[in-house]
């Protein structure tokens, strides 16, 4: 499972445009640390997979 530590700032009050870019950088740097360590769990179960069938 993965473990995130990603922070997200919350958004302000007033409509602020460079506090809207740094919440859509967070959830964009969040999505790709979720998918590489899905691409990491799935490498590691096709490891252990074969390790057990040998």
């Amino acid at each position: 499972m993965a473990k995130l530590t990603n922070y997200i700032p919350e958004p302000k009050q007033e409509y602020d445009v460079e506090n809207q870019r740094q919440i859509i950088e967070s959830m964009t740097t969040m999505k790709q640390q979720l998918n590489f360590s899905f691409q990491e769990d799935l490498k590691n179960q096709q490891e252990a997979f074969n390790y057990f069938l040998s």
